[in-house]
């Protein structure tokens, strides 16, 4: 096996992380801060770690929450 065969992603691993979509500017959820806090928490009851937040280019006061749901403090 070569190393750049050894160092692919398995399917498992890509598993791992994934990206939730949260729309800041909705007024369904109230405030853009109550959105955010609302997503959040769902994570943290799950027992995910945040790993990043990315601003959705393709929508307007939309952001992505990177969740690590294998990590150090995740199940």
């Amino acid at each position: 096996m070569t190393e750049e065969q050894s160092q692919a992603p398995t399917v498992q691993e890509a598993e791992r992380y994934f990206p939730e979509h949260v729309q800041l500017d909705s007024t369904a959820a109230g405030s853009p801060s109550r959105a955010l806090q609302e997503a959040m928490n769902y994570g943290a009851r799950q027992s995910w770690r945040l790993v990043g937040v990315v601003q959705d280019p393709t929508s307007a006061g939309g952001v992505f929450l990177v969740w690590d749901a294998h990590g150090f403090f995740s199940g």
